[in-house]
């Protein structure tokens, strides 16, 4: 009686899993649930998802019931599903101005967001606000000692506002060194160089590449800007970063010794000009406010029923944040990346009633990803289970494009095993055709750094990354449910559903072969 039992029990188990493997079989059930938790949470009553905010809260409930409901235990800390990490949210008030006072005593006054846009990496300290300074072209801002070269020689700064272009010039004829190059480019070289010189702020001419995405830097400058808390890293005497547009540069610079004109096109050359003081004057009026916030990442556990594979771990990722309330307007984010978060809602679901996985599977649910990747980013540097991670499988807009067709991205960069095993799944269960066409090393989108899955890749963590490169709507209030392909969001989670599967139950962890340019992971 008990093996007949036994036999029916492993014979249900067996049906369940073709069922499932099967997606013209489970479409109304797995749709369903789709429709349903992507209804929710690409609602207006969530408003946008952005990171620490109510509707980010919401979200990060709901999911966490959701996976309760399904038999998904929780994973994060203090037995929560929750994963709790501080962020620091800086503000730039619109009502911040600056003031330039000619030699003759007339002054202007340019306005944040047209004329004007404050860096808010690091917010300058009150002690530089409302101070008339002294203003000094000083190039490009570099000091190269091995290459003979000083934009801050024989000039004095101290207590005053530099100007300085973008880029770097040639020095002295000299060949300069790839990684001198990255180095003397960066803004955070030549802000280090100018507090180094004893600067008390500075003022920065707006390249060709600045003005053309003057439109987007000013939305990005009037919003909050996120990033991990960290104390050690706050400058509580940063000096104010002030980006001109072009038309102010050119009031800046009328009647002084080079022309904005005279400027831009020595940049084109790389030819270093001598610096020289303006005859006009600055006076700084910024309004700005730190906040420091909880923000969570929400992870639950489908245990291995393998004892000695159990703390082995196969992570599925999604984020569930978006870009919030922008100009009024919510940005619901349908595609991006409600889709990808009820994908992997679902695959959490069906893989809590099938209980058919050796090592352990995590289902994770990111936040801050729009804000720089920072939930991934927290997460696998703060993770005691890191150490028994063998591959991520991330998704990020999966419901929008042709229901045939996906793209894969990354699966061959750190494990060609990996790849294979995503070309037979696939071509096993739903047949997507797999386009590849972003693992191309030269391709400008760069997206295999630019999703949740990086994080782990910089681990050495195998990865794949599947995504539906939907660009109409993309970052706009447009998306929307109305127009989301809920066929194709249930066919990549069971393709998800099964290569989690396989991956779970290999006698053996994923063979590492990585290629030679990702060698080195850096942001």
């Amino acid at each position: 009686m008990k093996k007949s039992i036994k036999l029916v029990l492993i014979l249900l188990l067996l049906s369940v899993h073709i069922l499932f493997a099967q997606s013209s079989v489970v479409n109304e059930t797995g749709l369903i649930y789709l429709k349903s938790n992507l209804g929710f949470l690409a609602s207006d009553e969530l408003e946008g998802r952005e990171t620490a905010t109510r509707g980010a809260l919401l979200a990060a409930k709901f999911i966490s019931q959701e996976l309760y409901k399904y038999g998904v235990k929780p994973f994060g800390d203090d037995d929560t599903y929750f994963q709790f990490f501080n962020i620091m949210v800086r503000r730039v008030e619109p009502e911040t101005e600056l003031t330039i006072i000619n030699s003759d005593g007339t002054s202007k006054v340019l306005k944040f967001g047209d004329d004007l846009y404050l860096s808010k990496e690091q917010l300058p300290s009150d002690k530089y606000n409302g101070n008339e300074s002294n203003i000094v072209f000083v190039g490009y801002g570099i000091t190269g000692e091995d290459y003979n070269y000083d934009d801050y020689k024989g000039i004095d700064v101290n207590g005053k506002v530099v100007l300085l272009q973008s880029g770097i010039p040639s020095m002295n004829n000299e060949s300069i060194s790839e990684t001198d190059k990255k180095k003397f480019s960066k803004r955070s070289y030549k802000y280090d160089n100018a507090k180094i010189h004893g600067a008390a702020g500075i003022l920065i001419i707006p390249s060709e590449r600045i003005l053309r995405y003057w439109g987007f830097m000013k939305k990005r400058a009037l919003s909050p800007s996120i990033s991990l808390l960290n104390i050690d890293e706050l400058d509580k005497n940063a000096i104010p970063v002030i980006f001109l547009s072009e038309l102010s540069v050119n009031d800046l610079l009328s009647d002084e010794e080079y022309s904005y004109n005279e400027i831009l096109e020595a940049s084109e050359i790389n030819k270093p000009l001598l610096g020289f003081n303006l005859t006009k004057k600055i006076i700084f009026n910024y309004k700005t406010n730190n906040e420091i916030k909880e923000a969570r990442n929400v992870i639950g556990i489908i245990e291995g029923t393998d004892e000695q594979l159990k703390n082995e771990y196969v992570v599925l990722t999604a984020h569930y944040d978006h870009e919030g309330i922008v100009g009024g307007e919510i940005y619901n984010g349908a595609d991006d990346n409600g889709s990808g978060t009820v994908a992997i809602l679902e695959v959490g679901r069906r893989l809590a009633i099938l209980k058919d996985n050796k090592r352990s599977i995590l289902i994770v649910f990111h936040t801050g990803e729009e804000k720089g990747l920072l939930g991934s980013k927290y997460l696998t540097e703060n993770s005691d289970f890191m150490s028994g991670v063998v591959s991520n499988i991330n998704i990020d807009m999966v419901g929008r494009e042709d229901t045939e067709s996906i793209y894969s991205i990354g699966s061959g960069k750190l494990s060609t095993e990996l790849y294979e095993l995503v070309e037979s799944v696939n071509s096993e269960t739903v047949k997507f055709e797999l386009d590849y066409t972003f693992d191309d090393p030269n391709d400008p989108n760069r997206y295999y750094y630019r999703s949740d899955h990086y994080n782990y890749a910089k681990h050495n963590i195998p990865i794949v990354f599947f995504y539906d490169h939907m660009t109409e709507d993309y970052h706009k209030p447009t998306d929307d449910v109305d127009k989301i392909n809920f066929e194709k969001i249930e066919k990549i989670s069971t393709l998800i559903t099964e290569l989690a599967l396989r991956i779970a139950n290999l006698d053996h962890k994923l063979k590492l072969d990585i290629k030679v340019e990702e060698t080195i992971l850096t942001d």
